[in-house]
């Protein structure tokens, strides 16, 4: 079975809604959990000794955090590419493209809203920064 590392790994994401899509790979450091994720419901009547759910035929991307470094390189850094901007927060929103390859032959696809972008400062350390991306529709696989 073959394993996969860190070298293998590419972050794209559009550049604001429905802008064009900027390689932020060199400025990500962390990728919170990529998944599909079934909802399901609590249907155990009364009576019933255990918790028992039944699918509702949903499937949602939990939120997705991207960290790494603040950089301000024009066109591509982490704090250009990864700052709100105000077709973010507009009702009509298209939202952004994120492409993660994870390993080869895993490639993870979704449409999100940026949330937030934290900045980080700690004191002795490089400044940092957290993404919080929503799914606007549930990502997939390839």
């Amino acid at each position: 079975m073959a394993k996969y590392g860190s070298t293998v790994v590419t972050v794209t994401i559009s550049a604001s809604p429905g802008g064009a899509a900027k390689i932020i790979t060199p400025y990500v450091t962390s990728i919170s959990g990529l998944a599909i994720e079934a909802l399901t419901q609590q249907t155990n009547p009364f009576g019933a000794t255990s918790e028992e759910h039944t699918p509702t035929g949903l499937v949602k991307t939990p939120d997705i955090v991207l960290s790494g470094f603040f950089d301000d390189t024009a066109d591509v850094g982490s704090w250009t590419v990864l700052k709100q901007v105000a077709g973010d927060i507009a009702t009509g929103s298209v939202g952004r493209t994120l492409v993660i390859l994870a390993a080869t032959g895993a490639t993870f696809t979704v449409t999100v809203h940026l949330v937030k972008t934290e900045i980080l400062c700690k004191n002795g350390n490089l400044t940092e920064y957290a993404t919080t991306l929503r799914q606007k529709s549930a990502g997939a696989w390839s």
